[in-house]
């Protein structure tokens, strides 16, 4: 339960880097774009690119490596869940057996893209998360979706909600850690070998958590119509959003290597 303590997803750090300064519509597309890519890439060649390009980015962004590649703790069950059933349930050429197990060329391949994708997908929206403030998240995200306001969809409330979920993540999975170890200073055990001890051990964490999220969302709500929040109305914005050169330069990057990734070869 500790580990839940060091997921920094959501977590956005203000720093000063290229990634930080570029427009945040620009940042959401090119993020949209690059997960697209990535679900759509079959061959390793691709996927690798993919993968040093989501770490270029981390350097460029001045993010703390050791904090942003820790995300990738909050999936490894289910990397190894994924890995291992693609390992061994995929048809094709056998090149391993051990009894009733077997390998196959094709679940090596699938293992392979598939723990990828995944990789991948924590890093772009870590990456995200931690060069655009909320603030410019909300603004990025009604800007995107403002055509969808004539079919007479709630853009702004939709924004809002999505926005506030992401940044309510890190004091989430906080406060989860908070809970877990002062239930374990009153004896409870969260890493038992039982599986059945185990789910009932994770009702006392269970039961203040959900407790704790009733109580931020009822003073979050309070906040907003403290500070005259109307959802649809007319409202103005304190920065104006542009698209500048480096803009340009970032979407012409991502369309670069998202045009390689699908055409490299096997």
């Amino acid at each position: 339960m500790r580990s839940l303590q060091r997921i920094r997803v959501g977590q956005y750090y203000p720093l000063r880097s290229p990634l930080h300064r570029l427009d945040p519509r620009t940042k959401l597309a090119c993020t949209l774009a690059l997960l697209v890519s990535a679900f759509l890439v079959r061959r390793p060649g691709g996927m690798i690119l993919l993968l040093l390009f989501c770490l270029a980015a981390i350097y460029v962004a001045k993010l703390p490596p050791g904090q942003t590649l820790s995300s990738l703790r909050s999936v490894a069950l289910l990397l190894l869940i994924t890995a291992t059933a693609q390992l061994l349930f995929s048809p094709g050429r056998e090149i391993w057996k051990w009894g009733p197990l077997s390998v196959t060329n094709t679940g090596l391949m699938n293992g392979v893209l598939y723990s990828l994708r995944l990789v991948i997908a924590v890093l772009l929206l870590g990456i995200l998360t931690m060069t655009t403030g909320p603030v410019e998240m909300l603004s990025g995200l009604e800007s995107l979706a403002a055509p969808l306001r004539r079919l007479g969809l709630p853009v702004r409330d939709a924004a809002m909600v999505l926005t506030a979920a992401f940044r309510f993540l890190p004091l989430l999975l906080s406060r989860a850690g908070d809970i877990a170890l002062a239930q374990e200073a009153r004896g409870s055990e969260f890493s038992g070998r039982n599986p059945a001890r185990r789910i009932l051990d994770l009702v006392p964490l269970l039961v203040p958590l959900f407790s704790a999220c009733f109580r931020d969302a009822e003073e979050l709500g309070a906040a907003l119509a403290a500070r005259g929040y109307k959802g649809e109305a007319s409202r103005t914005h304190y920065r104006s959003m542009r698209f500048r050169f480096a803009d340009l330069a970032a979407v012409s990057a991502v369309a670069a290597v998202v045009a390689l990734s699908l055409w490299l070869p096997a």
